[in-house]
C-alpha cells in the first residue's frame, strides 16, 4: 500500500545548523512585526519565542497568558499571546508563547499553535521540509 500527499511549498534547510530551520514572521496588528529564524519541534507542545520579539511587536510579554510548562527535568513560565503567525507563506493566526527572561534564546515552532495548523512532510536525507495548511486539499 502507498499513500500520497499533496503539499503547497518546499523549502530547502541547511542539514550543517542543529535542527530544522525556517523563517518566521509573527504580527500584532497592522503595523507591528517581526521576522527571524526558528526551528521545528515537534516535541515542544507549544510555539515559543524570545522575549525581546515580544518587545518589537509592542506587546508586554508578561501581561499575556501566564502558564507553567514541564519538561522532563524542569518547569518553566510563558506568557501566551494572540498573534499573527506565517511560515512559508502560510498564515495563521494563532496563540504563540513568549519567555519571560531575555537571557532565553530559544524559538521553536511547536505542536499547538503550528503543528496543529498544517500538514508536513519531512525528507531529512534530502534537507527538505514540505508543508501545506491543514485545510488545504
Amino acid at each position: 500500500m502507498s499513500y500520497v500527499l499533496d503539499f503547497e511549498s518546499k523549502h530547502l534547510y541547511d542539514s550543517r545548523l542543529e535542527g530544522i530551520t525556517v523563517d518566521v514572521c509573527l504580527t500584532a496588528g497592522r503595523e507591528h512585526y517581526v521576522s527571524f529564524a526558528a526551528k521545528v519541534d515537534t516535541g515542544a507542545a507549544q510555539c515559543f519565542f524570545r522575549r525581546e520579539y515580544a518587545d518589537v511587536l509592542g506587546l508586554a510579554a508578561d501581561r499575556g497568558q501566564r502558564v507553567t510548562f514541564s519538561t522532563v527535568n524542569s518547569t518553566f513560565e510563558a506568557f501566551g499571546h494572540e498573534l499573527t503567525i506565517r511560515v512559508m507563506d502560510i498564515e495563521f493566526d494563532s496563540v504563540i508563547y513568549f519567555f519571560p527572561d531575555y537571557s532565553i534564546k530559544r524559538d521553536v515552532l511547536g505542536r499547538r499553535g503550528w503543528l496543529d495548523r498544517v500538514r508536513l512532510g519531512i525528507v531529512d536525507y534530502e534537507s527538505t521540509l514540505y508543508l501545506s495548511a491543514y485545510n488545504e486539499a
